[in-house]
């Protein structure tokens, strides 16, 4: 998927099937892809719509890492930043890029190019809407925003997981 492929204003990301872990990427022009996460955390999968996939993962089961890999290459990787380490700092194909949260409760993020500018920002759909709606502020590759959709619900499941068993 070609980097301008992406540059348009909102696409949608919508849960869908048994405990959510299917999530189809639309946008006005159409499908763009679908995000499967993996119900054991184990490894997850983005297929775009022409039928390419990458697979994300956590690279230490200790440490707030992560992978985007496409077939053995790693094209990108994640490394959380700062005390709570919420913030990440990204490396996508050689370029730093940032995704931070932009409230205390984790529900806005955006993610800014080596530049420091704006590429996305991302936010739940609603309190009665599952999933996310991804404001396109800039053109960004399908990978990333991909990767970045990746990150932020695998962290709201880690969350989750830790207030359940706090319980």
């Amino acid at each position: 998927m070609a980097p301008d492929v992406l540059a348009v204003d909102r696409i949608e990301v919508i849960p869908s099937g048994f405990l959510a872990l299917r999530y189809d990427l639309r946008s006005p022009m159409g499908a763009l892809g679908v995000l499967t996460l993996s119900a054991f955390r184990t490894e997850s999968r983005f297929r775009d719509a022409d039928g390419q996939e990458w697979r994300m993962r956590r690279s230490h089961w200790w440490r707030r890492n992560y992978e985007l890999r496409a077939d053995d290459a790693v094209v990108a990787t994640a490394q959380g930043r700062g005390i709570r380490r919420v913030a990440l700092d990204l490396d996508f194909r050689g370029q730093p890029y940032r995704l931070e949260p932009t409230d205390w409760w984790g529900g806005k993020w955006r993610l800014l190019d080596p530049a420091g500018m704006v590429l996305l920002e991302i936010r739940r759909r609603g309190v009665f809407r599952p999933g996310l709606v991804l404001d396109v502020l800039r053109p960004v590759a399908g990978e990333l925003m991909a990767f970045a959709v990746y990150l932020i619900l695998t962290i709201w499941r880690e969350r989750a997981a830790a207030a359940a068993a706090s319980a």
